[in-house]
């Protein structure tokens, strides 16, 4: 496209503990100056990205161009997508990276400059996640996710680590694995095992005391812990790692694993790679994490919708 053509983004200022705000003056000072016109609007609540999406899609933009990170992503996606299909299989959607971890730019060995992204940037067609369950009314919600999802002691990490605290938003502005390792620390001494029933492929339910599950497409999560799996964004499949459930002082002694992208080396972890699977743990509210965001709770449904978004990272 032409650098005078105008570029209209949605923004998330509070992004990475309100670092964002800085990065967005950085960004929006270095595209004027290389001759874009830029028309923004700043998200105001949650699921806003959400619904700027489905505005600027009714006034016919054939791309939606997100400044934030991976939360607001997943709000956008989510604002594109109707019924496992996107709304125009044409729309691209822009990632303009500025938030704590930015996970699902981690999938892509070269990434874009920013003036790159908003000019003539490279796509890639990228599988999407699919996660059905239920909401904090217990209705029946689907969402899409690029990166990851976990349910147990990591996504309960990341709903403490979510929280608008002074304390948490400071830790964030000093180092982002700091806020991770505090706000995982106080979910671990609290956190309770979970007795959850899975069914990978349609099997059969199997029960298992567990720790955590997480779904991911990205190995990466939290700032610099990692599986260490090799994934691609369209290899079709889901991968999924499993926590054996264990007390708080063998958890801790985990954490250094996942920092070094090493634990499912370890026998209390157990990895499997498959298109579908179900969750659910009867009798406990735990809450379901995608992509850095509290979206529900089990039971819950997973699958893959391949190669289904044009993404520019």
């Amino acid at each position: 496209m032409k650098k005078n053509k105008g570029i209209s983004v949605i923004c998330n200022l509070k992004a990475c503990g309100g670092k964002a705000r800085r990065r967005w003056l950085d960004f929006l000072a270095m595209a004027t100056q290389a001759g874009f016109s830029i028309d923004f609007h700043i998200t105001e609540y949650h699921g806003h990205a959400t619904v700027l999406t489905r505005e600027r899609l009714a006034k016919g933009a054939d791309r939606i161009i997100v400044f934030g990170g991976d939360g607001t992503l997943n709000e956008a996606l989510n604002g594109m997508i109707e019924k496992d299909r996107p709304i125009n299989p044409d729309l691209r959607l822009v990632y303009l990276t500025a938030g704590s971890s930015c996970d699902v730019a981690k999938m892509f060995s070269n990434p874009q400059t920013l003036l790159q992204r908003i000019s003539d940037g490279q796509d890639y067609l990228v599988d999407v996640g699919k996660v059905e369950c239920l909401n904090a009314r217990a209705e029946k919600v689907t969402r899409y996710f690029l990166a990851n999802s976990s349910i147990g002691v990591i996504s309960r990490s990341i709903e403490k680590f979510n929280q608008n605290r002074a304390i948490m938003n400071l830790l964030k502005r000093i180092n982002i694995d700091l806020a991770a390792v505090s706000a995982g620390i106080k979910t671990v001494l609290q956190f309770e095992n979970m007795d959850s029933r899975i069914s990978f492929e349609n099997c059969p339910f199997a029960t298992r005391k567990i720790k955590n599950i997480t779904v991911f497409k990205c190995p990466y999560f939290g700032g610099g812990m990692n599986y260490g799996v090799a994934t691609n964004y369209n290899d079709h499949h889901l991968h999924v790692a499993t926590i054996d459930a264990m007390d708080a002082i063998h958890t801790f002694q985990m954490i250094p694993l996942l920092y070094s992208g090493t634990i499912l080396k370890s026998p209390q972890a157990e990895y499997h790679r498959v298109q579908s699977l179900s969750f659910n743990v009867p009798g406990q509210n735990v809450p379901i994490e995608t992509d850095g965001e509290i979206i529900g709770f089990p039971p819950c449904r997973y699958t893959i919708l391949p190669e289904l978004i044009h993404l520019v990272v």
